[in-house]
């Protein structure tokens, strides 16, 4: 009798706790049904989503990097096993000496509260920040003009973006879709793809980010007011300096400017002001519009939705650029042709595009008329702004995975989404 007493009082303790946290999917246990397996280390909760792992963080970017490291201890260091022996495989980098030298370099240039969340994440995840260091800036290592490249020139460029509202939505609310294309060898980071989800205490808004365990600096982030951020390559584009080394990693730009901004306008400026380390497509959306920036490491020009459609790949399509406009497919892989198959998709099922219909179109591979090419399709997402809805599938792995990030946004939850 008494210990089922005591059992009754740890779930109702378990179910207290998160419930504090403002936990997703928590469900009473009165009305008969399982709770989802989580953990839960100091003030960060851990959920299992089919084959996707999602860490809500909350407090100080300290505590949040503790919970972080603590919740996913076991990810991060198979990441960075994993990362080590893909890039030495790929002779991207012969020893784990050169890319940590490279990541430590990069890493010193962070902003303080990133670097707060970096170091709770060593404190408890049993990696050293050198290590942790390596796990956000492998990506720039592999881009940069140093090492030999895993694959030929504008062979590892082919994402590609679409949003759509007006009359494309058929008067329903904007849908965000994208793919994150890359060497096929991050295939096998597949087991280590989580979603992050912080809640600051200084008052900067909630965001998340899909990432690989480890990661603070990522390619895409979505914050409470229904602002997406996703970027995607541009070298191709006719900027010949290329890299700057010396400038702060656009990897941790996402993350910065979903915690900072809310608006179009402010949004805008910052965009606008920035001069990054590497040229890149800016594709963002808000509840009811969508913006492309394209960037080079000289000079940005924003380009706005035509009609309710916007459409980011990986060359230049701002008819301002002194460059002349790409005509057809070569110096940029396929990106003219995945540009004009998502056109040509969108005009096909305009007025009938939801979240449904998005990962529908997503799923179509190149060689059918699509935009995936699924040797080096790693991930996607499928968003809807005003909704915080997050859909995540990585081909040949997971299938659609829902995530309600309403649930996990502390400041969805009390004030609603803003914009």
């Amino acid at each position: 009798m008494l210990k089922n007493i005591r059992n009754v009082i740890a779930v109702l303790l378990l179910f207290g706790i998160l419930a504090g946290y403002g936990g997703s999917g928590i469900v009473c246990a009165a009305e008969g049904k399982q709770a989802p397996d989580v953990q839960i280390f100091e003030k960060g909760v851990l959920y299992q989503k089919g084959k996707i792992k999602v860490v809500e963080l909350n407090g100080t970017y300290r505590q949040m990097g503790r919970q972080y490291g603590k919740l996913l201890a076991a990810e991060i260091r198979g990441m960075y096993a994993e990362v080590v022996k893909q890039f030495a495989l790929n002779k991207i980098a012969s020893a784990d000496g050169q890319l940590e030298e490279f990541s430590r370099k990069l890493f010193k240039l962070y902003p303080k509260r990133f670097r707060d969340i970096a170091e709770g994440m060593s404190e408890t995840s049993g990696m050293g920040i050198d290590k942790i260091a390596v796990l956000n800036e492998s990506f720039d290592f592999l881009i940069s003009p140093g090492p030999p490249a895993a694959a030929p020139a504008g062979e590892h460029n082919h994402c590609s973006s679409i949003a759509v509202w007006g009359d494309y939505t058929g008067g329903g609310p904007l849908v965000m879709g994208r793919n994150f294309d890359f060497p096929a060898f991050y295939k096998n980071f597949n087991p280590y793809i989580v979603v992050v989800v912080f809640n600051p205490t200084d008052g900067s808004h909630s965001a998340a980010a899909i990432a690989y365990a480890g990661q603070i600096g990522v390619v895409q982030a979505l914050n409470d007011a229904g602002l997406v951020l996703e970027n995607n390559d541009g070298s191709n584009c006719g900027d010949q300096q290329r890299y700057f080394g010396e400038r702060t990693p656009f990897l941790i730009k996402d993350l910065e400017m979903a915690f900072d901004y809310s608006t179009a306008e402010g949004l805008d400026a910052a965009l606008k002001g920035a001069r990054f380390h590497f040229p890149l497509i800016f594709n963002v959306a808000f509840p009811d519009k969508a913006y492309s920036y394209e960037m080079t490491t000289f000079d940005v020009k924003r380009r706005d939705g035509e009609r309710g459609l916007l459409i980011g790949v990986n060359h230049f399509v701002h008819p301002e650029w002194v460059s002349p406009q790409p005509g057809k497919d070569g110096f940029a892989g396929n990106s003219v042709t995945r540009y004009k198959n998502l056109a040509a998709l969108a005009a096909k099922y305009k007025g009938s595009i939801d979240a449904s219909r998005m990962m529908a179109i997503l799923d179509i591979p190149l060689s059918k008329g699509g935009a995936t090419p699924p040797d080096k399709s790693i991930y996607q997402f499928v968003t809807v702004p005003a909704s915080l809805k997050l859909w995540v599938k990585a081909p040949g792995y997971t299938q659609w995975t829902e995530i309600d990030l309403k649930k996990l946004f502390h400041r969805g939850v009390k004030t609603g989404v803003t914009r």
